[in-house]
């Protein structure tokens, strides 16, 4: 009998592991897609902070300083053609079926 007790708690502390370790494994954090924007002639760091000012919720030097630190740039010169990460949430185009609203 004190056998199939032990045999019992084992199996239950197995269980109890097992679904921890699932719980933990598919509840991580969801990471979040940032928008990555080409740099236009004229784009300066401080002219994208305002242009996506609505976007985010940093004031214009937080901006910057986050577009340095992710795109590794050492200044704020930037070049046109230039592939930049922002931190504005990258908002994936749903591809299905669009019906039109009749307005």
């Amino acid at each position: 009998m004190k056998q199939a007790k032990n045999y019992s708690f084992m199996l239950t502390l197995a269980i109890m592991m097992m679904g921890a370790a699932f719980y933990f494994v598919f509840s991580g954090s969801k990471e979040v897609d940032y928008q990555e924007i080409k740099v236009a002639n004229g784009d300066s760091l401080w002219s994208i902070a305002k242009e996506y000012k609505a976007l985010h919720n940093m004031d214009d030097i937080e901006f910057i300083k986050w577009v340095q630190d992710e795109n590794n740039l050492i200044t704020t010169k930037i070049l046109p053609g230039e592939q930049l990460t922002i931190p504005v949430p990258d908002v994936k185009q749903e591809r299905g079926l669009q019906l039109a609203d009749g307005k």
